[in-house]
């Protein structure tokens, strides 16, 4: 008999995690194959942090921890084309492996989008061979067989669910697994389905049931808004009834089964109107919010070890050891890393030229790609045949792909595909729209003419190329460095394989165009053999189709024409379809867009990362609900009604007109008399004894201490409230990059509750700004513009120049033409102040500052606004259209003794002067919340 293998002890640091062999996440983490194992661990990470804290954080033995509909909402913000749908499918299979029994994906509002997420659901989540053991793990719909289906099928047949299977399924805890497309017919047939063929079952469980909805582009229709409301649109009019239809799933008016629960998840990359909307959707996220993470060079690391660890740190990306092949190549490479580069490209006056020159270097790119690929171009690949799929695949190179969006509109769309193919050498309009409606509309022999006619515009592409990958390489570190070839190989390749193998194709919403890119090999029914994919080389004409989930693989070139006098966020983010996993080419891709355009989308970008630092901050520390950004030249979306744009900084001359009642002492009235007990000055202007103010100046933050210190009977707002999670929302945001030294930034006067509320001119408030203004100056907060400058971000400031430039604020005291102050402690001070008569009407001042003559001359008086001017002997700005003081110019804080014959003491009053070049952020605000319009002084 042989020996017993001997025992050995294995002792772990971090014990393995038994995982169930056959379990879904098993299944579904071996077909990340593409993934660099940091990748996966940060997609399992995200993926368990979503369910443990968001689906699993309401338990559905204790109600009272669901709504009364047993409902939860929540929120999951990602990036444009960075790996929603992996995240998706991720918490989908992890919590099946947790007992959830329904599982529902919401797949776009279009056809195509819908089939894409079907068949990589089918593929990734529901892997393996088709067979017994797969139909009996799971109810899949609709099936395979119905979803890919050329054929139109009732919505009654699409979504059946055979309530015998239903049954057994859900009684051996088997999943029910449904992909519905986002539209009202689909919806309403899966929830007719759902009432008569699940709900039944469900009841006679025994236990608890639990919903999971996932809605993948959740801010593209699940948005209930008055605009929708309204919308008298004959394509799109019925998309109002989406956001109630979704929720009729778990919540129909017949009503649904006492155990069933329910947890609704959107997924976006541009959560604004998400996070707008107002309460009575219920969909709006109430209990949750993540934000999901993409591949760098910084941030927090993530824990491979344990992708399980619930707490932690974590930040918006996370260094990718792999380097910059495996990296997300979004805002931060285009706008802000690679600016050396040249990936974005100012456009010209000339449409035509400018069309003309990206069609060039996407060309010229293509050539230097097929190159590095050593495989079969674009040309040869049109007649190759064959045996296999995987053949078709591997033998061929990668697709390459060039998106212009010429406008929104559709005809738009046909004729700037006709421009490139008439630029190209087709004959004329008709001929080649008749190209395009059939498909083959091909680069024609005549462009390698125009080539070999004038080679110059062709070949400076090549240098460009070149230089740009010097710069890409020097920003990442990239070693080895990329090889290039010689101008003549370069030539021949797109003499032989680029232009003719060049197709360009209209995709967007006319039955005459594109349904969507096709990057699978296809066989031929009779003869077996396998052909390449049709868009290995394509230039793409579209508009709002390609900003919702379609993916241009190998995207390099992007040519945006449209323009808008209204620029939303959400939208224009989501047209930026040149984000994505672009490492490994991207000294090739290049964005042509109009110098504002470019600007605008830097801003995008920049608020956008503010918003998921929030809600990364949220997660972490509890900070309050993220703010929406948007511009002064741009607004967060356009699909809620009534959106404000309320900003950060109290604006150049805020004036509190709040003042205690002069029955009683004002205590401002000590605050005032222990600061001027410092040495200051009489101020003297044409003649006239105008004040007192101090000799030295305050630092931003000794002013924000002063304005802290004053008090008001009739105003005292507490730590909770709007201002409170306002400051609180920034404070977070400051803090994520450094951590502050001296928190927090607001500090009202009272620490708990909510006192009065918040006015607009806070004495509180402003310190707070002062706060941020001096935090700001050694942290490149994002989300932030520069006062005076509405169109700069903070984020791309020089900082030692800002440093430099900080203003420091002079105080003083601004006589009036009352009698001398006669009692309290003003009256002890070594000058005699004389009150100001200003008018008080139920404690708030209606007149503010005093004195103004916009005309006055040279040895007059111009106003109390340029006080401090006065005494430091400088030239008074000139007179424009904005109230602010020139950056890095000082400002100001002015103090007013007020007393009428009749008051008993004498009362303080205080106004602001601020320079610009201070922090500034402007935040949508909801219909009815109290706002300040976009014209500020």
């Amino acid at each position: 008999m042989p020996e017993s293998p001997s025992l050995v002890e294995h002792v772990y640091f971090n014990p393995p995690a038994s995982q169930q062999a056959d379990s879904w996440w098993v299944r579904y983490k071996a077909q990340l194959t593409s993934l660099t194992d940091t990748a996966r661990a940060s997609v399992e990470a995200d993926s368990r942090y979503i369910l443990q804290r968001g689906i699993l954080a309401a338990d559905t033995a204790k109600p009272e921890e669901w709504s009364f509909r047993r409902s939860r909402t929540g929120l999951v913000m990602g990036s444009v084309q960075s790996g929603k749908t992996a995240s998706m499918l991720g918490v989908s299979a992890l919590a099946i492996d947790h007992g959830l029994d329904i599982i529902v994906v919401l797949a776009g509002t279009r056809l195509s989008l819908w089939r894409q997420t079907y068949e990589r659901l089918v593929q990734q989540l529901d892997s393996g061979e088709d067979g017994v053991q797969k139909i009996k793990r799971r109810l899949l719909c609709p099936p395979p067989g119905i979803a890919l289906s050329e054929q139109t099928h009732p919505l009654t047949t699409t979504y059946r669910l055979p309530p015998a299977q239903v049954r057994q399924r859900l009684s051996q805890g088997k999943p029910l697994i449904i992909v519905a497309m986002k539209q009202t017919d689909h919806l309403h047939a899966l929830a007719a389905s759902l009432r008569m063929n699940v709900f039944d079952a469900v009841k006679e469980l025994g236990r608890t049931a639990h919903m999971l909805v996932l809605d993948d582009e959740a801010d593209d229709g699940s948005i209930l808004d008055a605009v929708v409301e309204s919308s008298q649109d004959p394509i799109y009019g019925r998309l109002k009834q989406i956001p109630r239809a979704i929720a009729n799933l778990w919540d129909p008016p017949q009503g649904s089964p006492d155990n069933l629960f329910s947890t609704y998840i959107a997924y976006t990359a541009t959560p604004q109107a998400n996070l707008l909307q107002e309460d009575h959707n219920p969909l709006a996220p109430r209990d949750f919010m993540f934000s999901l993470r993409t591949p760098l060079d910084m941030g927090q690391s993530v824990d491979t070890t344990d992708p399980g660890n619930l707490i932690a740190p974590r930040s918006s990306t996370y260094p990718e050891p792999a380097g910059i092949r495996s990296y997300y190549t979004g805002g931060e490479v285009f706008y802000r890393r690679a600016a050396a580069a040249g990936l974005c490209v100012p456009t010209t006056n000339s449409a035509q030229q400018d069309l003309v020159d990206a069609v060039r270097g996407f060309l010229v790119a293509g050539a230097i790609r097929l190159h590095r690929s050593g495989k079969l171009g674009p040309a040869s690949a049109l007649t190759a045949q064959f045996d296999t799929e995987h053949e078709a695949l591997t033998c061929v190179a990668p697709p390459h792909s060039m998106l212009y969006h010429p406008s929104a509109g559709i005809l738009d769309h046909f004729r700037g595909a006709e421009d490139i193919l008439l630029w190209a050498g087709v004959r004329d309009r008709a001929t080649a729209r008749n190209l395009l409606h059939a498909g083959e509309a091909r680069l024609p022999e005549t462009l390698v003419n125009d080539l070999r006619a004038d080679l110059a515009p062709w070949a400076q592409w090549l240098e460009k190329y070149r230089a740009s990958a010097r710069a890409i390489e020097d920003e990442f570190d990239v070693l080895p460095p990329k090889t290039f070839p010689d101008w003549e190989t370069v030539e021949a390749l797109l003499v032989d394989e680029v232009i003719p193998g060049t197709r360009v194709a209209v995709v967007n919403s006319d039955p005459n165009a594109d349904d969507r890119p096709a990057y699978t090999p296809n066989q031929h029914s009779e003869t077996g053999k396998w052909r390449a994919a049709r868009d290995l080389s394509t230039i793409f004409v579209s508009g709002n189709v390609m900003a919702r989930g379609l993916t241009l693989e190998g995207m390099t070139t992007a040519l945006f024409q449209r323009s808008s006098a209204n620029p939303l966020a959400d939208t224009q983010m989501q047209m930026q379809r040149w984000f994505g996993y672009r490492g490994s080419y991207i000294e090739f891709c290049r964005v042509f867009a109009t110098s504002d355009q470019l600007a605008l989308f830097r801003a995008y970008h920049d608020v956008d990362e503010a918003v998921r630092t929030s809600i990364t901050e949220r997660m972490m520390r509890g900070a309050p609900e993220p703010a929406v950004l948007q511009g002064l030249n741009f607004e967060a979306t356009g699909k809620i009604a009534g959106v404000g744009n309320l900003p950060l900084s109290p604006g150049a001359r805020p004036f509190v007109t709040v003042i205690n009642d002069g029955e009683r002492p004002d205590p401002n009235a000590h605050v005032l008399a222990k600061l001027f007990a410092r040495p200051s000055s009489d101020l003297t202007v044409a003649n006239v004894l105008r004040g007192r103010i101090l000799d030295a100046p305050l630092e931003l933050t000794e002013a924000a201490e002063l304005l802290d210190r004053l008090t008001f009977a009739d105003y005292k707002p507490g730590s909770e409230g709007f201002h409170a999670d306002f400051w609180n929302g920034v404070e977070a945001r400051a803090h994520a990059v450094a951590p502050l030294p001296d928190p927090p930034l607001y500090r009202p006067p009272l620490t708990h509750g909510a006192g009065h509320p918040p006015r607009r001119t806070c004495p509180y408030a402003i310190a707070a700004y002062l706060r941020l203004w001096s935090a700001s100056l050694t942290r490149s907060i994002k989300g932030l513009f520069v006062t005076g400058h509405p169109g700069e971000l903070w984020s791309y400031a020089d900082l030692g120049r800002k440093r430099a430039e900080q203003p420091r604020f002079w105080v003083g005291i601004r006589y009036g033409d009352g009698a001398a102050v006669s009692n309290g402690p003003l009256a002890r001070l070594p000058f005699n102040i004389h009150a100001t008569r200003k008018r008080v009407d139920g404690g708030e001042l209606k007149t503010t500052w005093g004195a103004s003559d916009p005309t006055a001359g040279p040895g007059q008086y111009r106003g109390d606004v340029y006080f401090d001017y006065y005494h430091r002997d400088l030239p008074l700005p000139l007179t424009s259209n904005t109230a602010w003081r020139p950056s890095g110019s000082d400002g100001q804080i002015l103090f007013y003794v007020n007393q009428h014959t009749d008051d008993l003491h004498p009362t303080v009053a205080v106004g602001v002067c601020l320079p610009a070049g201070g922090p500034e952020q402007f935040s949508a605000t909801r219909a009815g919340v109290n706002i300040v319009t976009r014209n500020l002084p």
